[in-house]
């Protein structure tokens, strides 16, 4: 007997379901019940006095209402994280494209991977400082390279 497509994705829907009750329901059941367990002692048992800790009272910190982030905070961001996270991917994106100019893969980039929050001028400071910053971290031998294209 073989199962098909319809079958199988019946049967996973199924599963997805029931793994969602026992999260939604049974668990947090289980999570609740635990501290009553633990304070249901026995009649002959004889549960530790209390110990009273002192605890430092604090004065109220304002809370701040939080505030929309600046383009040149977003892009700021964006650009930090791509270069932690993918810099030596940037550095063989760079040896890939060795016969493209920097312009050219700026736009390459900025076609295939597009940025919400930001304009098309801070969208392409953003890439000129990824390479850039990329490049110092990564792969100094792509930065003159990076810099020539940059201000070309």
């Amino acid at each position: 007997m073989q199962i098909s497509k319809l079958e199988v994705r019946i049967l996973m829907a199924i599963a997805i379901l029931v793994v969602g009750i026992l999260a939604v329901v049974i668990v947090p059941r289980l999570v609740g019940s635990a501290p009553a367990a633990q304070s249901a002692v026995g009649p002959g048992a004889s549960a530790p006095a209390p110990s009273t800790i002192p605890t430092p009272t604090l004065a109220p910190t304002p809370i701040s209402s939080p505030t929309a982030k600046t383009e040149q905070q977003i892009l700021d961001d964006i650009v930090a994280s791509t270069v932690s996270v993918y810099s030596m991917l940037v550095c063989n994106s760079l040896d890939e494209y060795a016969a493209l100019s920097i312009p050219e893969i700026i736009t390459k980039v900025l076609a295939e991977y597009p940025t919400s929050g930001l304009s098309d001028q801070s969208r392409q400071i953003m890439a000129e400082r990824v390479l850039t910053e990329s490049a110092a971290k990564s792969c100094t031998d792509q930065s003159p390279r990076v810099a020539a294209g940059i201000q070309g």
